[in-house]
């Protein structure tokens, strides 16, 4: 598929996420077929294709999801293109979308057949008065006093709409938001340190970082490796549960030292920095460990593209700690001194040039949608958009499959 495509969060005043909406770019932005809405004149939209293929489990763990449509795409049998639960959809109208009687009569239809509804901000209120009544929610880039009068004027009007406030970018901005009243944030402040404490680390959190620093040497000691894991009643469960559903089912084992060396130190290695880097978040913002297991998984997978695939597994764990100095609420340099990193990793993850810190910042300007940015690279690397489309579906893929063990495991117990 010719598409750079991300899903971006949308947060509740909460900090948990409430929905996502797809950034997106059509083609290589440098060049002349690459532009984000060469799908105006389109009847067939690839968002809809991209969303059917990967489904809302793997896309946004059965979260709502803003889809970008036209006017054109309005006068299309979106009810039976859409082949995902509507009721989790929301059509997204662009800037170019006419307020005309025939898609306020499109839009009116829609909604009737399950599907929720959004704008950008447009400066015409007045000439949108017809189509709030079937408006779920308005985009506002407006700064957070104009945010609040806009959002109180039309509650007060048409109650169900809700605003969402982009480019809430740090949590001071984000406290700012919600102390005006601001219900649900778009931004990246989700990804700063809300709070450096006092330096100490949770004793529960201790022990994790021990089990990862264990994991990463070289040729570790599976009885230290044991004797950490039954420190947590919990973990431990977790790892047996794991090792019982690999390819040693029929073992009979006899004890967590047992069961380690029948899996094997490689195998031991992918549980735990996944494993344990999901546990890590979980006082963190949901959407911090989703980040890391995407980041990690696409790092991993772009490996190949920049000619580095011998580093796949150190660009997948360089992903996967790329966050934790959220995780740990510290400065990364601090949070860097805990567990144990290849150099090459820790010079990219403290901002240092090497070709380790190329594909981070590749990555970070994907997931950020600067698709200028991702084309120029692109063009330089010699890297084709299908290819890289392809390995962030995939990391996409991978993390849904990931989560549905996770939620299989939860069911069993």
């Amino acid at each position: 598929m010719d598409l750079l495509v991300t899903p971006k969060p949308i947060f509740h005043r909460t900090k948990e996420v409430y929905a996502y909406y797809l950034s997106f770019q059509i083609g290589n932005a440098l060049l002349s077929e690459g532009k984000s809405f060469a799908f105006e004149n389109e009847m067939h939209s690839p968002f809809f294709d991209f969303v059917n293929q990967i489904g809302l489990e793997a896309l946004t763990s059965n979260l709502p999801i803003f889809i970008p449509v036209t006017s054109v795409h309005l006068a299309t049998d979106l009810e039976h293109t859409c082949k995902v639960d509507h009721s989790r959809v929301v059509l997204l109208m662009a800037k170019k979308v006419e307020l005309s009687p025939f898609n306020l009569q499109r839009i009116t239809h829609l909604r009737e057949n399950g599907f929720k509804t959004a704008f950008i901000h447009r400066d015409d209120y007045d000439a949108m008065g017809n189509f709030f009544p079937q408006l779920d929610y308005i985009f506002n880039n407006g700064d957070i006093s104009s945010l609040r009068m806009i959002d109180g004027k039309i509650r007060k009007v048409f109650a169900r709409t809700k605003v969402i406030a982009r480019g809430i970018d740090s949590d001071s901005a984000f406290n700012r938001a919600v102390l005006q009243g601001v219900e649900l944030l778009q931004g990246q402040f989700y990804k700063t340190v809300a709070v450096v404490r006092d330096n100490k680390v949770s004793p529960l959190k201790v022990n994790y970082i021990q089990l990862l620093n264990q994991v990463s040497q070289e040729d570790f000691e599976l009885d230290k490796f044991a004797g950490i894991v039954q420190r947590d009643t919990a973990l431990a469960i977790q790892f047996l549960k794991m090792v019982n559903s690999s390819h040693v089912r029929g073992s009979n084992i006899t004890s967590l030292r047992h069961a380690a060396a029948l899996l094997g130190q490689k195998e031991i290695k992918k549980w735990v920095t996944t494993a344990v880097t999901t546990t890590l978040g979980q006082e963190s913002p949901g959407e911090v460990t989703r980040l890391s297991m995407i980041r990690a998984k696409f790092c991993e997978n772009l490996s190949g593209l920049f000619e580095m695939a011998v580093h796949k597994d150190n660009l997948f764990l360089m992903g996967l700690f790329s966050v934790l100095n959220v995780i740990l609420e510290m400065p990364i340099e601090q949070a860097l001194t805990m567990v144990f990193v290849p150099e090459p990793i820790k010079v990219a993850l403290l901002g240092g040039q090497n070709d380790f810190r190329r594909i981070y910042d590749f990555v970070r300007l994907y997931e950020e949608g600067e698709w200028t940015e991702v084309s120029r690279i692109a063009l330089i690397q010699h890297m084709n958009i299908v290819d890289i489309f392809n390995a962030y579906n995939n990391a996409l893929k991978w993390y849904g499959e990931l989560i549905s063990l996770q939620v299989g495991d939860s069911v069993t117990e």
